[in-house]
């Protein structure tokens, strides 16, 4: 299967070296379908889903699964595992092609809510054109939009099966809905994911694996006033835990790690604490990387600076990295022709230091292109997330022409 799918893919990149013409009809298609972008993603981001959000997940749910089946799709659900907060939206459609494409983007967000009333919806100029913010809608609302937009462009005959999926949980690691992207990959002859891009675009040959880093401090608890040296100070173990370990991040294109979250168990001015909990975050790009931060943590935490203190480490795998095969850089390639026919072009980087659902896409072993979202900006962040509207119809254009060529 997987020769059959390379050689087809060979076919598909053949004119690589030249810029491909473009297809007037579709990229005027491509081009009336773009205003209708805003008003869908002023929809989505007015749908808070910050993950775990149950009544968040369900009204996308029901936005999703009517908005789809609007477009001809046949929509089933299914539940992620471990309680994960709503349901895997799966759309299909059958052509008379001869590709089976899967196309992946998720509907939870960082932000819980309350943020889209600090931050609501708004489109506002720039030297770069019009600009849409609000919470998500780059990662990864921007997305959703451009994959309901592209499938109006699209005919029967650009593809034998289409499969659509919008999984919940994907901003804490996809652990509910991985192994459903990994089995709805299998067999397909390729997987697109949209999670967003920047500005100027990119696309990207590997996204980074992302692990948890916990780390327990047992002290004991004395008074902060009259006998502070009668205990162990879990929160003084845990500050110096913290700068005996800045230097295991790599920096950028490299292993990336920081500390992000301090818990204690009960916090009173007046007592030395004796529990703090450390939650790090650890981007690796291969399971050698993972290891040899594994051990050069346990062997900085092998010995407290305060005697007495108890100090556990557990180091864990969440999502898998993703790194482009040749097929997979074929479908860039392929992507880097088209766009040069509309006389514009991308940056290629090697890796990128998020981790996204195209790792578990990749474990099935089909070729796998990322970043075919919206470009955007302001990811993560509390009230400056937007998207370029300028690079609608030109992403359009490209979703459309890539799943043409590969369906057809």
């Amino acid at each position: 299967m997987m020769r059959m799918i390379f050689a087809a893919l060979a076919l598909l990149a053949a004119p690589a070296l030249a810029a491909a013409r473009p297809d007037a009809a579709l990229l005027k298609a491509a081009t009336a379908e773009a205003p209708a972008v805003t008003a869908t993603l002023k929809k989505l981001v007015e749908i808070e889903t910050g993950t775990g959000d149950a009544d968040g997940m369900a009204a996308m749910g029901q936005f999703l699964e009517a908005a789809l089946t609007a477009r001809g799709g046949s929509v089933t659900r299914q539940k992620p595992t471990g309680g994960v907060a709503g349901d895997i939206i799966v759309a299909r459609w059958k052509g008379t092609g001869k590709g089976k494409l899967l196309l992946i983007a998720h509907m939870d967000t960082v932000y819980q809510r309350g943020a889209l009333a600090r931050a609501p919806f708004r489109v506002a100029d720039s030297p770069q054109g019009s600009l849409a913010f609000g919470p998500g809608i780059a990662d990864d609302k921007g997305g959703i939009a451009t994959i309901l937009h592209t499938l109006p462009l699209l005919g029967a005959k650009d593809f034998a099966e289409l499969t659509v999926a919008i999984n919940t949980d994907e901003e804490r690691g996809s652990l509910g809905s991985g192994a459903s992207i990994t089995e709805l990959a299998r067999g397909q002859t390729a997987v697109l994911s949209f999670e967003p891009t920047t500005m100027p675009e990119r696309l990207t040959r590997g996204t980074s694996a992302t692990n948890t880093v916990i780390v327990t401090i047992k002290g004991k608890a004395s008074h902060a006033g009259n006998s502070p040296e009668a205990g162990i100070n879990a929160l003084t173990e845990a500050a110096h835990i913290i700068q005996a370990t800045s230097d295991l991040d790599r920096g950028p294109g490299n292993r990336r790690f920081n500390w992000t979250v301090v818990e204690q168990q009960r916090g009173v001015r007046n007592i030395i604490p004796d529990s703090i909990t450390l939650t790090g975050d650890l981007r690796t790009a291969d399971m050698a990387q993972f290891d040899a931060f594994k051990a050069e943590l346990l062997d900085r935490l092998k010995t407290p600076s305060i005697p007495g203190a108890v100090v556990t480490a557990e180091v864990r795998v969440n999502r898998p990295p993703f790194t482009a095969t040749p097929a997979s850089n074929l479908l860039i390639e392929a992507a880097q022709e088209i766009y040069g026919g509309l006389g514009k072009q991308f940056t290629v980087t090697e890796r990128g230091g998020g981790g996204t659902d195209a790792g578990y896409a990749a474990l099935a072993g089909v070729p796998v292109i990322e970043s075919l979202g919206l470009p955007g900006a302001g990811y993560h962040t509390t009230d400056a997330e937007y998207v370029y509207l300028e690079s609608v119809p030109r992403r359009l254009y490209l979703a459309a022409s890539l799943i043409r060529r590969l369906g057809r």
